[in-house]
């Protein structure tokens, strides 16, 4: 109900009988104004009145003030003409008691809106905001652009380090759009959260170096910081929302603060998982200590650099060639990563990944051309996907041996 439009036409028609002289029309005039003037106060009652009585609600008056409209209403009282005839008296005086009811509608709609709200109201307006930006289709892409960062720039496996860069992310870019850019600027002395999130690392020239943790303390009234997690609190957050409804840009606000911590949700969650799975794996007992097999690695290594598909993608003919290949696999293998491949090839499961790994490394090295997804289509190992092993060529970059392959090939 667009209440300030509504009440500015009724005013409208109110002055124009108001500056008509009196005709054989006036009465009916007055009659249809009557009736006017009840519909706008009933509706109100039924779809403002009823809501605020009831809720904490935000569109409501971003743009209209109550209480100067309730005394806008009966400044349009209409003066009573002595000399009328009565039935025109008559309806002259309904006009004005009509006109009485709507300020006083008016008057009730404004105690309702400044009036003391419960927790639990506060609590069904952020659950109601939410729901808007679910239908909205808002929620919805944040989860599918947080899939294809997942996929493509972490391979499908983001590391602690990855997702605590990606929620700083996050929260700077709801920063940078201003969500708390009022409340920013009545802080005097910034209150820091040790062993939270660290925003020390930002470049000098960051457009936020200065003011980033303003925007972290005014964030941190409305979110717990447990377990290592930004973890929202519906109430502080519905209160947030109520007392800055008439702030401008409000409802892109309310939507941008939903939309980033959805997105930091979403790596928390995925911090959780890892951090479960490292508990659980201290919980298992420890292996006994198996003696390490060298020559089964050294020569299926050998043996895979060997195979066509190196000769077709090496970058080099010349200078990396097959004993290239073979010096390359011994020095890797008397490295001090040698014990961990070792290891991994102890784990049947883990050695195709590893093949891939090592092979990523040398692409990532400058020693074979083309993309992974190229890579991986002339790679034929054990029947697998060749999207399945383009990922775990990807992976090569992040293994501990990822340097020394690096700096090998800088040797030669």
């Amino acid at each position: 109900m667009n209440t300030k439009e509504i009440l500015n036409c009724l005013f409208s028609d109110i002055e124009k009988v108001k500056n008509r002289a009196v005709s054989a029309g006036t009465k009916f005039r007055l009659m249809a104004l009557v009736a006017d003037i009840a519909e706008v106060a009933e509706a109100l009652q039924e779809e403002i009145l009823q809501r605020v009585s009831q809720e904490a609600v935000v569109d409501v008056d971003t743009d209209t003030d109550f209480a100067l409209l309730a005394e806008e209403a009966l400044a349009m009282e209409l003066p009573e003409a002595a000399d009328a005839e009565a039935v025109v008296r008559e309806q002259t005086q309904s006009v004005n008691e009509a006109l009485g009811v709507l300020s006083d509608t008016l008057v009730e709609v404004d105690k309702q809106l400044e009036r003391h709200h419960t927790n639990e109201e506060f609590e069904r307006l952020y659950e109601a905001e939410k729901r808007r930006c679910v239908n909205s289709g808002t929620i919805g892409r944040a989860k599918k652009n947080y899939d294809k960062w997942r996929d493509i720039e972490c391979n499908g496996e983001p590391t602690m380090d990855d997702l605590d860069d990606y929620r700083m992310c996050k929260l700077l870019k709801m920063f940078e759009k201003g969500v708390f850019a009022d409340k920013v600027l009545l802080i005097q002395r910034t209150k820091r959260y040790a062993g939270e999130v660290d925003f020390d690392q930002l470049d000098e020239d960051h457009p936020l170096k200065k003011t980033v943790y303003k925007h972290y303390a005014v964030l941190r009234k409305l979110v717990d910081f447990r377990d290592g997690c930004l973890v929202v609190d519906p109430v502080r957050v519905g209160c947030h929302f109520y007392a800055c409804r008439k702030d401008a840009n409000a409802k892109a606000n309310r939507t941008n603060f939903l939309k980033y911590m959805h997105k930091v949700e979403l790596a928390q969650e995925e911090m959780r998982r890892l951090l479960a799975a490292q508990e659980e794996a201290k919980k298992k007992p420890k292996a006994e200590p198996v003696e390490l097999n060298f020559f089964a690695p050294t020569k299926h290594l050998k043996l895979l650099l060997a195979g066509d598909w190196f000769s077709v993608l090496v970058t080099d003919e010349k200078k990396h060639d097959a004993a290239w290949a073979e010096g390359f696999v011994e020095g890797l293998m008397h490295s001090e990563w040698g014990e961990h491949i070792a290891r991994e090839w102890a784990v049947k499961e883990k050695r195709l990944t590893l093949k891939c790994m090592i092979i990523g490394a040398l692409k990532d090295a400058g020693v074979l051309k083309g993309s992974y997804n190229q890579i991986a289509k002339l790679l034929d190992l054990d029947g697998e996907n060749p999207a399945t092993l383009a990922k775990y060529l990807g992976m090569g970059k992040k293994q501990p041996y990822a340097e020394w392959i690096e700096q090998y090939v800088k040797g030669e």
